[in-house]
């Protein structure tokens, strides 16, 4: 069935893009009685967020399974960067999903981190990935799944820090007497869907902003609160773009890479042939999602060499050819789309043989000049994209 409407469509799920004649030309969706409709558009925009799902402890909601991603992998659409994904240091340890945040200011103000034995063992004012590393390194070699942040010694804990003291006391935790436990938790994915600087992609009628795209703002190690930009600026800078009339991307922030001719990596995607096979003994979606966030988190998360990402690579083989019974249901689609993105994070990062901003192999500790590029899964890249020249456009940008 088709559906051509302008009203929101509350509870529906994206599943592929519709993609005729080299363009965009909206969306294949399940309605909420679960049917597949086609929803029509003469422009798409993907604001589908991050994908912290792939791994097994994270800072995101449990709707961050790489949608828009995956959509624009199984397309051909040019995606890069996906390796460098960011984990925060100190998110809180708690089953609460998703994890609380416990701010840099805690540290920058005089919090401490110890070990197991109680031991300060790094310099707590370092980059994210740092003390992601250093804590991942010093909880494997003492067998534990986390660390302390000691904020015991900070003044006025309550009155300065009212928004995480409530978050940690909801724990049942005192943040005045207590260590509170911490450990790294996927975060922000700094690479996504290629755009240019209005949010323009490889695909004519697609576009896309926040999270899911790699504008080129973020490079190999997003400093803190630059998400906002990705919201504030490039949301309304796509509006405009479409509003004044452009029509494929320009010759702008990460899309150099893609009209330059970048490094190409193989295509990963989900067979659908094996992905919709069905067993009577299939084992529910949710199961085969957590086997996958364990085998990221182990494999492909703060610390990666050729061996553990191989060992990941295998798993999410294995996975992926692993039969579900949830049929044709969220769960379902929301795990082919973690196995499509998880691919793409392990090819890449198997590819990266570096360590560089928030991808560290430790097998490759040190940086590679020849690294200095964007890796660039399968990109449409073919005569019928004719990038706008930058400095012209078709007619005056919106105010």
């Amino acid at each position: 069935m088709r559906a051509t409407a302008t009203a929101v469509m509350e509870g529906w799920f994206a599943l592929d893009l519709l993609v005729e004649g080299d363009r965009c030309r909206g969306v294949v969706a399940l309605d909420l009685e679960g049917g597949r409709r086609e929803v029509r558009a003469a422009h798409v925009l993907l604001a589908t967020g991050g994908a912290g799902q792939l791994y097994a402890v994270t800072t995101n909601p449990g709707e961050s399974t790489g949608d828009g991603l995956a959509m624009a992998l199984r397309a051909g659409v040019a995606v890069a960067d996906v390796e460098f994904v960011q984990f925060h240091p100190t998110a809180l340890h708690h089953p609460s999903a998703p994890r609380p945040l416990l701010s840099e200011a805690l540290r920058g103000h005089g919090a401490v981190v110890r070990d197991a034995r109680g031991e300060r063992f790094v310099d707590e004012l370092v980059t994210r990935d740092e003390l992601s590393r250093a804590m991942t390194s010093r909880m494997l070699d003492q067998g534990v799944d986390h660390c302390w942040l000691d904020a015991t010694g900070l003044e006025d804990f309550e009155r300065r820090f009212p928004t995480i003291a409530a978050s940690v006391r909801s724990a049942g935790l005192d943040p005045t007497a207590d260590w509170l436990p911490i450990a790294p938790a996927a975060h922000y994915l700094c690479g996504g869907v290629v755009t240019d600087l209005d949010g323009a992609t490889s695909l004519a009628g697609l576009w896309a902003c926040g999270e899911v795209a790699c504008t080129g703002v973020h490079g190999a190690n997003r400093l803190a609160s630059n998400s906002l930009l990705e919201g504030m600026v490039f949301g309304p800078r796509v509006v405009e773009a479409i509003e004044a009339g452009w029509e494929g991307p320009r010759r702008s922030g990460a899309m150099r890479a893609v009209l330059d001719g970048g490094t190409l990596l193989e295509n990963t995607t989900v067979s659908d042939e094996a992905w919709f096979a069905y067993s009577p003994r299939a084992q529910p979606a949710i199961t085969s999602r957590q086997a996958l966030q364990e085998a990221m988190t182990c494999g492909a998360g703060v610390v990666r060499t050729d061996v553990s990402l191989k060992a990941t690579e295998d798993a999410l083989g294995h996975i992926a050819t692993t039969p579900t019974d949830d049929g044709d249901d969220r769960d379902h689609h929301e795990l082919r789309n973690l196995l499509t993105v998880a691919s793409a994070v392990v090819t890449a990062a198997t590819a990266r043989a570096e360590s560089r901003g928030c991808h560290w192999r430790a097998d490759h500790p040190r940086l590679d000049p020849a690294f200095h590029r964007r890796l660039l899964h399968h990109p449409a890249l073919d005569s019928a994209m004719t990038p706008t020249p930058s400095d012209s456009a078709p007619k005056e940008r919106a105010k």
